[in-house]
């Protein structure tokens, strides 16, 4: 019984230990996503390359963080049982901890960033942005040209300020959206283990509960 519950725990997926390699992951994705200028010289890079870009780079690294949480969740499993409560909601809390423990990892990154982007690397998003808006504008406004019902011409003013560095103040509203985050993705978290926990319930009834480890069941 003592090997059994020793492989066990070798096996187990903790939220901490799967909520950082997750947030590894994620933080490769805002550092990609942010520091994009960096790595793309937008005199070369083809037009609408950089349109999507700058359209979607943002709801793109959303996306991705919020599926790294949901995977956390998934992969989660409680190590113990304890005492008076149900595996269902042990599921719960540590599929809630390893989403948040990615939404933390990934706050301390855009804050980083973001004061590096205000101070350091300010001069390189204005030359940046005085290269690209223009052939950003130029595509968006071919595009259109094919549409029936098109939108108001894009301007290249109101793109190159989209592009510009933020200011140091804005470190007080990165605060506020690594809260906001943090909240959301242990939400999902926690919604991902009450699923799972409802699953184990079902499997429970018809034999061997799922998911629970073997040991603790005979311990």
């Amino acid at each position: 019984m003592t090997e059994t519950r020793d492989k066990s725990a070798e096996n187990t997926q903790g939220p901490l230990r799967i909520g950082f390699f997750y947030g590894v992951v994620a933080v490769v994705v805002a550092i990609v996503t942010n520091l994009y200028f960096l790595f793309i010289d937008p005199g070369t890079t083809s037009e609408w390359l950089l349109a999507v870009i700058q359209q979607y780079r943002t709801p793109f690294a959303l996306t991705v963080y919020l599926f790294l949480g949901i995977l956390a969740a998934l992969r989660v499993r409680p190590s113990r049982l304890d005492p008076g409560s149900s595996y269902g909601s042990l599921l719960v809390r540590d599929g809630a901890l390893a989403a948040t423990v990615i939404a933390v990892m990934v706050w301390g990154a855009l804050f980083v960033i973001l004061a590096l982007e205000a101070t350091v690397f300010a001069g390189a998003m204005r030359d940046y942005a005085q290269a690209a808006a223009p052939r950003i504008v130029h595509y968006v406004n071919e595009a259109r040209k094919i549409l029936s019902n098109p939108p108001p011409p894009a301007r290249v003013g109101p793109v190159r300020s989209a592009l510009q560095p933020p200011q140091l103040w804005d470190l007080g509203r990165s605060i506020f959206n690594g809260v906001l985050r943090a909240i959301i993705m242990g939400g999902v978290g926690a919604a991902v283990g009450a699923l799972r926990g409802r699953n184990h319930r079902g499997g429970a009834a018809g034999g061997e509960p799922e998911g629970e480890p073997a040991a603790e069941r005979e311990g």
